[in-house]
């Protein structure tokens, strides 16, 4: 029997015809995601898997004072597996450091550039640029520390990466001294930039003042660093650069895939121990 010869009080209205066949277009695409590890909340773990140290910057004198060095020291670069489309996740980090008793009230740029055609900075899980600390304009003398951090990365067969050791290699805080207000400044592709506002007056201890980004690339993993600092009494520059000196083997998902098994078989004991004391 065709629809128009269906009694007017009997055929089913178009708009619950509608209704039904979004509500199971949704459910294929559930399913869809759901085997892809997308929707999950599950992410792939990443370790790195080289490393080197960038070398320190040379001191310079902190403007009004000669005697009183700042400098780029205790930087390091490391990179995980290179996935299947060919790209790596790459961590810079390096520490500026001015002597206590400089005349630091002023600003301090630091910029990180990626280098290598088609290095991007990564995004975090809820889509922000991979450049800690973050802008604050509450001071960044109390901002955690991650100890992991989750990227919008493809591996395993999912889309997302949790970086192991992080920060294992900076220290404990963001900064040695109170009053530190940080804000990134506009964005420039390629380049990323941090803007610490800093008190006036001399520096009561040694200001040290970490600072790391996260990139994806297909290339050997590189970088330039330089941090300005800018007071009424002048300005001053320090720079530096860094590289790995290879692009990563392929990502070896099941030798990850099994010591993430062993991290979570490790975690449950402890809490099983946990819970018998």
């Amino acid at each position: 029997m065709k629809r128009s010869e269906v009694p007017p009080d009997e055929r089913i209205p178009r708009g619950a015809i509608i209704v039904v066949a979004i509500g199971l277009l949704a459910t294929i695409l559930a399913a869809v995601l759901s085997n892809t590890g997308s929707n999950s909340g599950e992410a792939a773990h990443l370790e790195f898997v080289q490393k080197a140290k960038i070398p320190d910057s040379k001191a310079v004198s902190v403007p009004g004072s000669k005697n009183l060095k700042m400098q780029l020291v205790g930087g390091t670069i490391k990179a995980t597996g290179t996935n299947v489309a060919g790209y790596s996740l790459y961590r810079v980090l390096s520490t500026v450091k001015i002597d206590k008793d400089a005349r630091i009230g002023g600003e301090m740029l630091c910029s990180t550039h990626g280098l290598g055609t088609g290095t991007l900075i990564a995004q975090s899980s809820g889509g922000l640029r991979m450049l800690y600390p973050r802008s604050s304009e509450e001071g960044v003398s109390g901002q955690e520390i991650p100890e992991t951090v989750l990227a919008k990365f493809a591996s395993h067969g999912h889309l997302l990466a949790v970086l192991e050791e992080v920060t294992e290699d900076m220290p404990e805080t963001f900064t040695t001294i109170q009053g530190v207000k940080v804000g990134w400044p506009e964005y420039e592709e390629g380049t990323e930039h941090i803007l610490y506002h800093l008190p006036h007056g001399k520096a009561k201890a040694t200001v040290e003042l970490p600072f790391y980004t996260v990139w994806k690339s297909k290339k050997r993993p590189a970088a330039q660093i330089a941090c300005t600092l800018e007071t009424n009494l002048g300005k001053a520059t320090v720079e530096t650069e860094g590289s790995l000196p290879r692009v990563s083997p392929p990502i070896d998902e099941e030798a990850e895939e099994l010591k993430q098994q062993e991290r979570e078989e490790e975690g449950e004991g402890t809490e099983e121990g946990a819970e018998g004391e």
